[in-house]
């Protein structure tokens, strides 16, 4: 007779057998069909023990959630989770901190940051704001060398616009063009990224340019183009009482220009007392027209004849000059620039500016005659700079250039170690460069218990 026993076994058996054949369409299964689910379900329960434990140790040791007083430590960011607000503890009070560069500014690096729950910092007690007001919240992480471009207005609304950055593509002026434009009153050449003045009226129509065409410019945009020299009357000796030499029984006085037509290379020369100068197209342009030149026409002489002569070097002032009379730039469509890159300046073309850029009305933020209409810093484009104010002759001033299109002065080498940019890190900038951006507070170390 069957015990109790046999019959439960015999009863889970059959129970088994038909599982596996509705569940498997297998009565003879080796496995029991609910198996794997039992020991998934066992496996899932203890990987979630481990990881809940994990959590609550991490939560422990950090400011996670504000669950504990880690972000009272000095030196540390409070950010509170719920509305974004920054403070600071100092001298065991809870600090508004006015932007990044300030706590930046008060620690001496860059700060820890503890995202803490608004709840928690209910009862800490609370002080007035710390840190300066206008400077950045976005600080350059490096330097950079993104060239600088300045564009003369095409329009009333916008006379001088600078964009620091790689903008819209630009095109390059010929070496033989230049450009006539009138600033302050007085009238100059731009010519090969330099600034050369008009010393006389008579000047640009003896280069073949029309001076009621000259392009009215702001003398902020002509400060960016390194000088040059004055265009006038050419620095060669002129005396009508001194003889030359003479060719084919033709005199000559000092002073008088000598044309070559046939001669291969250079052309024009100026009769000296011992021998020809050899000038360029430009000079002797300018040689023609001016009134301080011996009143005789030019002496036309053959190859032949030039070979019995004594050549003198050419002077060296001239090559400051076109070599000959410029070609003006179309300008259809497209504004002068000035392009500032590797510490050198070229004249190019580029198209109006388009859409709105940076208008900084932050507080702190001064604007003088000198600020462009138009200011954009591409993003990635700020940097530490430092003035320039001639070449190769680092300036005293160090300025933060910022994306919000705008400069702030930093006080001295600590504060800009502070800001995370030590200050051999500055790029050298001309002056009248960073004259064309708007000007910001200085950015100086902050004592906290100095603050409010």
């Amino acid at each position: 007779m069957y015990t109790r026993r046999d019959q439960v076994d015999a009863y889970s058996f059959v129970a088994g057998r038909l599982s596996s054949a509705i569940l498997r369409t297998d009565p003879d299964g080796p496995e029991r069909p609910l198996r794997r689910t039992g020991v998934g379900l066992a496996v899932g329960i203890v990987i979630g023990i481990l990881v809940t434990a994990i959590v609550a140790v991490v939560n422990l040791f950090t400011n996670i959630g504000g669950g504990n007083d880690g972000w009272r430590e000095p030196g540390t960011l409070i950010v509170a989770e719920d509305t974004g607000n920054r403070f600071m503890m100092v001298n065991g009070r809870l600090r508004p901190v006015l932007n990044q560069a300030s706590a930046r500014l008060l620690i001496g690096s860059n700060p820890k940051v503890a995202t803490v729950k608004t709840a928690d910092l209910a009862d800490v007690p609370r002080g007035a704001p710390i840190g300066i007001l206008g400077a950045p919240d976005a600080i350059p992480t490096g330097s950079s060398d993104s060239p600088w471009t300045v564009c003369a207005g095409a329009d009333e609304g916008t006379k001088l616009s600078v964009t620091v950055g790689e903008g819209p593509a630009v095109s390059d002026m010929r070496d033989d063009q230049a450009l006539l434009v009138t600033a302050g009153g007085d009238m100059y050449l731009a010519w090969q990224g330099t600034r050369l003045r008009i010393a006389a009226e008579w000047v640009p129509r003896a280069l073949g340019l029309d001076p009621a065409q000259a392009l009215a410019v702001d003398s902020s945009w002509l400060n960016t183009l390194p000088s040059g020299p004055d265009i006038g009357s050419p620095p060669v000796e002129r005396d009508a009482n001194k003889a030359g030499p003479s060719f084919s029984g033709t005199p000559t006085v000092v002073g008088q220009l000598i044309v070559v037509p046939e001669a291969v290379g250079n052309n024009y020369f100026v009769a000296a007392g011992n021998g020809l100068v050899p000038v360029t197209s430009t000079v002797s342009a300018l040689l023609s027209a001016d009134p301080a030149s011996p009143a005789r026409e030019a002496v036309r002489i053959t190859p032949s004849e030039l070979a019995t002569q004594n050549v003198l070097p050419a002077p060296v002032w001239q090559s400051a000059l076109p070599a000959q009379p410029p070609d003006r730039p179309d300008l259809a469509g497209r504004v002068p620039c000035v392009r500032w890159e590797q510490s050198q300046a070229r004249l190019v073309t580029a198209p109006p500016p388009q859409g709105d850029a940076q208008s900084n009305q932050t507080a702190g933020v001064v604007r003088d005659g000198r600020v462009a209409d138009r200011v954009e810093i591409i993003p990635g484009a700020g940097f530490l700079a430092r003035t320039r104010p001639a070449p190769d002759v680092p300036g005293a001033g160090i300025y933060l250039i910022t994306e919000a299109g705008a400069k702030f002065p930093v006080a001295d080498a600590d504060a800009a170690s502070a800001l995370g940019l030590p200050v051999e890190t500055a790029r050298l900038v001309p002056a009248d460069l960073l004259a064309l951006l708007p000007t910001g507070p200085v950015l100086e170390k902050i004592n906290g218990a100095q603050q409010g």
